[in-house]
């Protein structure tokens, strides 16, 4: 592509703009590259490891000699799966890319962010290196322009074989920014699938037969600071449907008398799933008050409220991506870690509903009651929890056709 005043002030100031892991310095210790194909990842967002995860095992059960070599940012907690190496990825220098490069010999490389590194992508196309830019929802940083080096991006976007973007604007963008149009593929967000939730078939039915003409909604995993309020909003909404029944799970199981003689002081009737009650007409609350039961609840309630993301600190609440693989509408406060990146997702895709105290609860509540519009949000979020294994195999087969069109192992 001819000099570059841009990327020879890059190289020029070196560490200065140079991004990676400053503590990674050449590393003599690494261990010899394997004999055989080796694919590199890079997923640098903490968030991202679940979902590189499921791709490598995916890449793994196609190809059992595969290997893999995953730079996360700040190392990897876990034991990392078979035939998988972990490293540290040394500061964008030409000197370490090119050190970093010739120990490993990626077939391939594959970028899970939208940083770009230019000396990395100059040293990996120097060495026929295929690259490609993985869209985990941070793709659309790599149309952003460097401010002081213009047409630095451009030069390194065009460097890559295959970009999978996201959404069509961030491909639009992607595109505007410098890359090639014939590399770039709208294929979807690459997110990590959800499993649905189990539950004993015999005990959904019954239930389900029990509750079938009355409106349900399920407080999950609340604390004990957030009782109070839900038991307000769901006497509130008793006005306008007498026969709505409120499933509460407690946050911790250790709490469940204290959670029942809050509802005997409240004088609301109830029944206890832990005494093999069930709840009559006439009751409106079912305390559910046993281990392990989400996946039966989720699939009961149409609405379901996410505890611990108003108040309370008992321990993080429940997945929000298994109530909507279920059929439920999430119901949740502000506090969304350490699943914030999942309730993003679902309030993208206009799957749930964010309550800013709890004094909105009710009418969140109320408004979810009617089907219609139940409906459509619940219909929402199960395409957000089934399109991850959608994406996933197009890119799996993706890597697949790379990784036979790259040079051949040493």
């Amino acid at each position: 592509m001819g000099f570059s005043p841009s990327l020879a002030l890059y190289h020029f100031l070196g560490p200065v703009l140079a991004r990676g892991d400053a503590a990674a310095a050449p590393d003599d210790g690494a261990p010899l590259r394997p004999k055989g194909r080796l694919i590199w990842l890079h997923a640098p967002r903490q968030d991202d490891t679940g979902v590189i995860l499921d791709l490598i095992n995916n890449l793994a059960d196609a190809d059992a000699d595969l290997w893999f070599l995953l730079t996360p940012q700040d190392g990897f907690a876990d034991d990392p799966p078979e035939q998988c190496f972990v490293a540290n990825l040394p500061l964008d220098t030409r000197p370490a890319m090119a050190d970093f490069l010739e120990h490993w010999k990626p077939d391939i490389m594959v970028w899970a962010t939208g940083q770009l590194f230019p000396a990395l992508s100059e040293q990996a196309k120097q060495r026929n290196i295929p690259m490609v830019l993985l869209d985990t929802g941070a793709a659309i940083d790599a149309a952003r322009p460097w401010l002081l080096l213009p047409g630095l991006n451009r030069r390194t976007l065009r460097k890559y074989s295959t970009i999978l973007s996201g959404d069509e604007a961030t491909t639009l963008a992607l595109i505007s920014a410098g890359a090639r149009s014939d590399t770039v593929q709208t294929t979807g967000v690459l997110e990590q699938g959800v499993n649905p939730l189990p539950c004993i078939d015999a005990e959904w039915s019954a239930l389900a037969e029990l509750m079938a003409t009355r409106p349900v909604w399920f407080a999950a995993e609340i604390d004990l600071e957030e009782l109070g309020s839900v038991l307000a909003a769901h006497q509130q909404t008793l006005r306008r449907s007498h026969r709505l029944l409120l499933i509460i799970s407690p946050a911790n199981m250790a709490d469940a008398d204290t959670f029942a003689d809050a509802l005997d002081q409240a004088g609301l009737p109830f029944a206890r799933r832990s005494l093999d009650e069930e709840p009559t007409k006439s009751d409106p609350i079912y305390l559910a008050d046993t281990q392990d039961e989400l996946g039966l609840w989720f699939r009961l309630a149409p609405v379901t409220f996410i505890g611990q993301t108003l108040a309370g600190n008992s321990r993080s609440g429940p997945n929000p991506l298994d109530a909507a693989a279920l059929g439920s509408v999430v119901l949740h406060g502000p506090k969304l870690s350490p699943h914030t990146v999942a309730f993003q997702r679902l309030m993208r895709a206009g799957a749930s509903r964010p309550v800013a105290h709890m004094g909105e609860l009710a009418h969140a509540v109320e408004g979810l009651l009617a089907p219609d519009r139940a409906a459509i949000m619940a219909h929402a979020g199960w395409q957000i929890t089934t399109a991850g294994a959608e994406v996933m195999e197009q890119t799996s087969e993706i890597l697949g056709q790379a990784m036979a069109q790259s040079k051949a192992a040493p």
